[in-house]
């Protein structure tokens, strides 16, 4: 990611990106400088700033920053291996054949139950650990037990995380870099199949440790849920797409490396309103 930037690390100059990403074939290339070319049988490292091409202070900071990057990483997966195995009331769920065998009657009608204690306090835990790092893509234990990717919430820039506006749904004590649209596309990754109903997304939604108990107005809420979706589905990126047929929401992400999402995480600008008017598409 480092080296992918279009952005050269703090105090580094003369910077060009020196790895691409593509996408369709998941695969890594070095774009930098190629000063040498050995044998097959000859291996040798070299990390003169002749050899990369670049300054020998952005070489400096590019160690620093991988020594930085490679202590995260390890810091990272340490609290994510310290999760323990999923509650097996997860993989309980419904076949997809089951919970839409009646279409017409879907629109606004949950194909799913509340979630359990147990499915609960677990999904808190992954919870925890997502806002705990960010500025990581992370995957959370959908219903049917699989895992499902959502995007970084930032990159990592060096500067401190401004907390959202306050919102009615939202409690006071939360990450300050949770909004309700991270409450929308957490819940929207859990669903089984990554497909459900609204009002699927909404019983997702309560699962929040985040989310305020008491919600008095049940229809601002169910309007928050639906803004929500509306937002995420019109990102460049978008993570959710309403299928008509079904009269349900898809989730896009689930199956996304780290290395797909855009270095920009999910701060994504959103189509034009004379795109959405066009496309005709909303909430259900």
């Amino acid at each position: 990611m480092i080296l992918s930037s279009e952005k050269g690390p703090l105090g580094a100059s003369q910077w060009n990106p020196l790895t691409v990403y593509e996408k369709t074939r998941k695969t890594w290339s070095w774009v930098g400088h190629v000063a040498f070319s050995y044998p097959h049988n000859h291996v040798e490292e070299e990390i003169s700033a002749k050899s990369w091409g670049i300054p020998r202070q952005t070489i400096v900071k590019l160690v620093s920053c991988f020594v930085i990057w490679l202590k995260e990483r390890k810091e990272a997966l340490q609290k994510i291996n310290s999760l323990p195995p999923p509650p097996s009331t997860l993989m309980k769920c419904p076949s997809l054949e089951e919970r839409f065998k009646d279409v017409k009657a879907l629109r606004r009608i949950s194909t799913i139950s509340r979630s359990c204690d147990e499915i609960r306090a677990y999904f808190r835990r992954e919870e925890t650990l997502r806002y705990s790092m960010p500025e990581r893509a992370f995957y959370y234990t959908a219903l049917d037990g699989k895992k499902s990717a959502v995007a970084p919430l930032k990159r990592g820039s060096g500067k401190p995380t401004v907390r959202g506006r306050e919102h009615f749904m939202l409690k006071e004590d939360r990450p300050a870099s949770f909004t309700i649209l991270c409450l929308v596309r957490d819940a929207a990754s859990r669903l089984p199949g990554s497909i459900g109903t609204r009002a699927d997304v909404c019983i997702l939604v309560r699962d929040s440790q985040f989310l305020v108990e008491e919600i008095d107005d049940e229809s601002q809420f169910i309007q928050a849920v639906s803004g929500g979706l509306d937002r995420l589905h019109f990102e460049d990126d978008p993570c959710v797409r309403f299928d008509k047929e079904r009269q349900s929401w898809l989730y896009l992400h689930g199956e996304k490396q780290e290395e797909d999402f855009d270095h920009v995480g999910t701060a994504s600008g959103r189509k034009s309103r004379r795109a959405q008017n066009a496309s005709g598409e909303s909430s259900y």
